[in-house]
């Protein structure tokens, strides 16, 4: 997403809206120098992001003010932001050094840090901590409610902040309250060994969002609210929702990214290539070279990554002399146990170079100190690997920076699977960072790799993470934070709940009663192939027919979902829109075009190089193609992206392909939606019927849209976009009975 985008999206979605961004850290520092108060600008694209937000919108961060000269540049804790160009405010709480030793260092940096990344044996637990992070997060809380009004959407970030929802929530039931959580989140088996688990959980369950890097970290916080509340809570899987106290909480993954354009376009000018001859002339630089960029913290597994180059060397002594490894780390927490894990970094470090060092050559180049960006973008050019080995990682946008950075579609990235970019990025070489010997080898192998398949690797990744940058990030949040808001302010409402009025509404109107398939009419299975309609359900669907005009909507081919329902006579869609049965023929049929010959050719072509690996499921859906490749070994992974890629080429101007989760789903690009189908059914079938339409994901959406004013959009599950919910897909039978008991004429006496 370009800035302009961006810029125009925040303009039209919440200009009219309060905004408050609350974090521990803030994005300008007042601090007090020799030559007079200076501001320091943290670097990272999140804050920069988060800045570029609050510039187009106005409103408040709330942050921790943490700089020597900090309140002496504040009036009633407040200073207009960015200085000489204000735009919005930063509002600073105040800690006292008791409190940011117990609260920061201890409670959220020796509990909550290390159970999340799954160090056990680091967590060391004080009463002292606790009563802090509840003292601060009071603290926090209260500032942010003095900022606020029935409108304000407040962002939270991260485990420092756990039980600020809930203290906002104590006082202002009616806020939208959103929270990003940054690092990952364990499994119940870890968490459990937490001190305060129930509260934790409970001050998260108070917000009405909260976001996490990916799915997996997401499933995990189920998991530990089911373990942890029982029945207390009540827990929607398939919409990731959880009610607790009368409160829904949606979960959702929201993948964190870079300025994808500010690295790449910076790599691409010519005092980067400039940069790198000076740093080769600087180190002596000879041969390929390898990059690492980390803070100095134990959850980065620099230790591993230096066992496995020093075996690198003992396995292979050809590229003694001819491979330089330069490890950038920064320290950032100057307290135990991170100096003791600097000392052993630096400890293993020389050893390696005392071990393999020549008369002209180190193979370990360190450096301790902040990089520049600029710089730091030159090593990540220069470097042939770019190599991430945490044992526990959100997502690590060290691995984003090193793609952006290869303008030249060169370079390898070895990734820990243990990290959350490891699910995006697919292009990497995977390893697991305790398995030294693999580890090793997947050096050797980046180093010998041939260069086209650097370059479709690197391309594959490239677009991944230009389409996915930090503005497409903020902007998806954004947007379900404004959805959750809509849906609060019209209290989404629960249909059994509203009978009468639809009674009244209904009353004597002549309907079209369009009902989704698979999560509507069938529950969710296994696989869609064995959906199946319950025989209560099809027999109050022959009866509703004689009544109603009634259209089943499916993503399944026509053929399959007459064949599912079994009802003849009756309106059929299939293909989420693109073709469509009008109860004797075929009247809408896309795929029978110039597009159905090509995706024919696309399939073949792509089965027959695909012909080794047959753990690929291609799924022809008449008018689209999903390729699966989950069950892929990932030594394979490879091999696939490459004869993906070099086919979809061909077919780019045709077909739009989107990722999902390990699926790629190939569609013509201007192939018809849901919402395109019942605008056909309500000019050509239908344009005096009122029209009520049944569903249950997001492509119903498109449909809910087209009615919205016109008719009745109902979901399975509060959806944003709808008029009336039912708890669950088990309700649709009783909904089903109650149309009928409308539309079924009372016989006189």
């Amino acid at each position: 997403m370009t800035l302009n985008r961006f810029s125009a999206y925040i303009k039209k979605n919440l200009s009219s809206r309060r905004l408050v961004i609350v974090s521990s850290r803030e994005p300008y520092v007042h601090k007090q120098t020799k030559s007079g108060i200076k501001v320091e600008v943290p670097a990272g694209g999140l804050t920069s992001a988060m800045d570029d937000v609050l510039k187009l919108t106005g409103g408040i961060w709330v942050a921790w003010g943490s700089g020597s000269a900090d309140k002496e540049t504040v009036t009633d804790d407040r200073v207009l932001v960015p200085p000489g160009d204000p735009a919005y405010t930063l509002k600073r709480v105040w800690l006292s050094s008791t409190e940011v030793n117990n609260y920061y260092h201890g409670y959220s940096n020796q509990v909550l840090w290390p159970l999340c990344h799954m160090a056990l044996d680091r967590v060391y637990y004080r009463k002292k901590f606790w009563d802090n992070y509840i003292k601060v997060n009071r603290i926090f809380a209260r500032s942010v409610l003095e900022e606020v009004n029935h409108d304000t959407i407040v962002w939270i970030h991260d485990y420092q902040l756990c039980l600020v929802p809930k203290f906002i929530r104590e006082r202002k039931s009616g806020l939208t309250l959103a929270h990003f959580w940054h690092i990952p989140w364990p499994n119940w088996g870890v968490f459990r060994v937490h001190p305060q688990p129930r509260k934790i959980i409970e001050g998260l369950l108070s917000n009405d969002l909260i976001g996490f890097q990916i799915p997996f970290f997401a499933k995990n916080f189920l998991e530990c609210i089911h373990e942890c509340f029982g029945t207390d809570a009540e827990i929607d899987y398939k919409h990731s929702t959880v009610t607790y106290r009368g409160h829904t909480t949606t979960l959702h993954a929201f993948p964190i990214s870079i300025d994808y354009e500010k690295f790449n376009s910076t790599a691409v000018l010519k005092k980067t290539d400039s940069a790198i001859k000076n740093i080769k002339n600087r180190y002596k630089i000879v041969g390929h070279t390898g990059i690492g960029v980390d803070r100095l913290e134990y959850t980065k597994a620099l230790l591993k990554r230096l066992q496995a180059i020093e075996l690198f060397f003992e396995k292979y002594e050809r590229f003694i002399g001819r491979f330089t490894f330069i490890q950038i780390a920064v320290p950032t927490r100057t307290k135990e146990p991170y100096l003791s894990y600097k000392k052993s970094v630096e400890a293993l470090i020389g050893k390696i170079n005392e071990k393999f060092s020549t008369g002209y050559w180190s193979p370990i180049i360190y450096i301790d100190k902040k990089v520049e960006q600029k710089d730091l973008i030159a090593y990540y050019k220069m470097a042939d690997v770019g190599i991430i080995s945490s044992i526990n990682d959100g997502m690590n946008l060290v691995a984003k920076e090193y793609v952006a950075c290869r303008s030249d579609e060169q370079g390898v990235l070895i990734l820990s699977e243990l990290a959350g970019a490891a699910e995006e990025l697919e292009g990497a070489i995977l390893v697991n960072p305790y398995n030294i010997e693999d580890f090793a080898q997947s050096i050797q192998k980046a180093l010998n790799m041939a260069d086209t398949e650097k370059a479709l690797r690197m391309e594959h990744m490239r677009r991944q993470v230009s389409e996915n940058d930090i503005y497409k990030w903020i902007a998806d949040i954004l947007k379900s934070m404004t959805q959750v808001s809509k849906q609060k302010q019209k209290k989404c409402r629960y249909l059994f709940d509203h009978i009468e009025n639809i009674q009244n509404n209904l009353a004597g109107k002549s309907l079209l009663l369009c009902l989704d398939y698979v999560g509507t009419l069938s529950p969710i299975v296994a696989t869609p192939d064995i959906a199946y309609l319950g025989a209560d359900v099809q027999a109050l669907l022959l009866q509703l027919k004689k009544v109603v005009r009634l259209a089943i909507v499916s993503g399944r081919q026509i053929e399959d979902i007459k064949g599912l329902v079994g009802i003849k006579d009756i309106i059929y869609v299939g293909n989420h829109g693109a073709e469509i049965w009008d109860g004797e023929k075929i009247a809408v049929s896309q795929h029978l075009s110039a597009d159905k010959l090509l995706l024919n050719e696309f399939q073949i072509r792509l089965q027959n190089a695909l012909c080794g690996l047959p753990q690929i499921l291609i799924e022809d859906k008449g008018a689209t193609l999903s390729v699966h490749f989950r069950n892929l070994k990932i030594r394979e992974l490879a091999a696939f992206l490459i004869v993906f890629e070099e086919t979809a080429k061909d077919f780019k101007d045709v077909f739009r392909i989107t990722s999902g989760k390990k699926v790629f789903e190939v569609r013509p690009k201007e192939l018809w939606n849901k919402g395109d189908a019942i605008n056909w059914m309500r000019k050509k079938i239908a344009p005096d019927d009122y029209i009520i339409y049944v569903g249950d994901d997001t492509t119903d959406e498109d449909a809910f849209g087209v009615i919205k004013s016109t008719g009745m959009p109902i979901s399975i599950g509060c959806m944003p976009e709808a008029d009336y919910y039912l708890k669950s897909q088990g309700e649709i039978k009783a909904f089903l009975e109650l149309i009928l008991l409308i539309n079924t004429p009372v016989p006189l006496p």
